[in-house]
């Protein structure tokens, strides 16, 4: 069993099935983690500060990510987005575990 690890992932799993037909299972959504865990906020922006330090710049949140081709800025806030979203699953994890 794979976890897949997503952020407010309500959208994406109504999109994926509705569009794709792609049913996603195993999920954990570290928006609902830290809603469980009692956090005064529920960002991503907020869980990347309070986890690992880092400011987030969210400039790209409410693009269009339906353009294609990508524009290079987007795809490298997108990479840098998601790059400590398995860090925090984890944190959030055992802190859930420990509660």
């Amino acid at each position: 069993n794979i976890v897949k690890v997503l952020h407010g992932a309500q959208m994406d799993v109504l999109w994926l099935q509705r569009d794709f037909g792609v049913y996603i299972v195993n999920l954990f959504d570290t928006f609902h983690a830290s809603n469980v865990l009692d956090f005064g906020k529920h960002s991503l922006a907020h869980l990347l500060k309070h986890y690992c330090g880092i400011d987030a710049d969210k400039k790209y949140q409410l693009a269009d990510w339906r353009l294609r081709p990508l524009p290079a800025e987007m795809i490298k806030y997108a990479r840098e987005d998601t790059h400590y979203l398995l860090y925090i699953y984890d944190r959030m994890r055992h802190e859930l575990i420990d509660r």
